[in-house]
């Protein structure tokens, strides 16, 4: 009897380290699987639904340049057949990744804003070339919305706020009477560049940051317009104008440098490997030992065995049942 339940005992423990050795396998194939899997992915290649995006912002990014080519060349007949294509091309634009709906109405209503200034009687080329320039900035953030062009108005902006503070300084130093001539002189590039990269900034940008410029850029043009304000009105429409051009652009004065790893060069967790061979240790260590008991109880005497494979509290009440019968 003590021999058939050592036996037993043995092929049970054998059975569960089989199972339990079988289930680390398990495990640690599917880990290395998974591993291989995300390793053998390209790292660098877009999803087909981002390289269809990024085609069709390219091939519109192209027409408006030109586009942008033939207004400023002079080439009329040209430049309407470009304005065709780009509207052809922005009705099948993918809208999904542009940010705002915002921006979709102002890309939308640089072409409808083209096509009335290619209708005139008289076409105005400065409307020409403003339009053009608009358009090929807006195409220009949708191909590239990492670093695009309109970013580098940045500059241009800064010295536009920088004149403009110069002529208000000595178009404010009398009390009283319409601001100076040179400061409205000064208004106007700076409001004429905004006009150039808004609605590439809002294909990209949050829609109130451009509402805080818009909002800026309309209350210092009715202090200027004016028949005698204030000295310290004047004066005051500097920083709300440098403060919302401070929002809108990216800080360090370019895109984000912010670095990303590819998905195929990230190095395999080691927390995973390092839990299933604590496991598998602990296992071994724990057959091991009962396997060490089972060797010590059939080469030894059967009591030191018995010692150790105490019986139950039911066997014992079933002996004592057995022995008053």
């Amino acid at each position: 009897m003590f021999l058939i339940r050592a036996v037993l005992r043995r092929m049970r423990i054998e059975a569960l380290l089989r199972a339990c050795l079988g289930a680390a396998v398990a495990c640690g194939l599917l880990a290395a699987a998974s591993g291989a899997a995300a390793a053998s992915a390209p790292s660098g290649e877009p999803s087909p639904a981002s390289s269809v995006s990024g085609q069709a912002y390219e091939k519109f990014l192209a027409t408006a340049e030109r586009l942008y080519e033939a207004v400023n060349g002079g080439q009329l007949e040209a430049a309407v057949q470009r304005l065709g294509e780009l509207e052809r091309q922005l009705r099948s634009l993918p809208m999904k990744t542009i940010a705002t709906a915002e921006g979709i109405r102002a890309l939308a209503g640089d072409v409808a804003e083209m096509k009335r200034t290619v209708a005139a009687l008289s076409p105005d080329e400065a409307k020409w070339k403003k339009g053009a320039a608009s358009l090929r900035l807006a195409a220009d953030a949708l191909a590239h919305p990492d670093k695009p062009i309109w970013h580098r108005y940045r500059t241009v902006l800064q010295e536009d706020i920088n004149k403009l503070a110069a002529a208000v300084e000595s178009g404010t130093a009398k009390q009283g009477g319409p601001p100076a001539p040179a400061v409205r002189a000064a208004f106007e590039p700076l409001a004429e560049h905004y006009g150039l990269i808004r609605t590439a900034a809002l294909l990209r940008a949050e829609p109130w940051k451009i509402e805080r410029i818009d909002s800026a850029l309309r209350y210092a043009s009715r202090i200027y317009e004016a028949q005698a304000p204030k000295p310290e009105l004047v004066r005051g429409t500097l920083e709300p104008i440098r403060e919302a051009l401070r929002e809108l652009f990216p800080e360090g004065g370019g895109a984000s440098e912010t670095l990303v790893p590819p998905l195929g060069a990230v190095p395999p967790s080691w927390g995973w490997s390092a839990m299933m061979g604590t496991f598998i240790v602990t296992i071994l260590t724990w057959v091991g030992w009962k396997r060490y008991k089972l060797d010590d109880a059939f080469g030894g005497s059967g009591d030191a065995y018995r010692r150790d494979d105490r019986e139950d509290a039911a066997e014992r009440l079933l002996g004592r049942w057995r022995k008053k019968k």
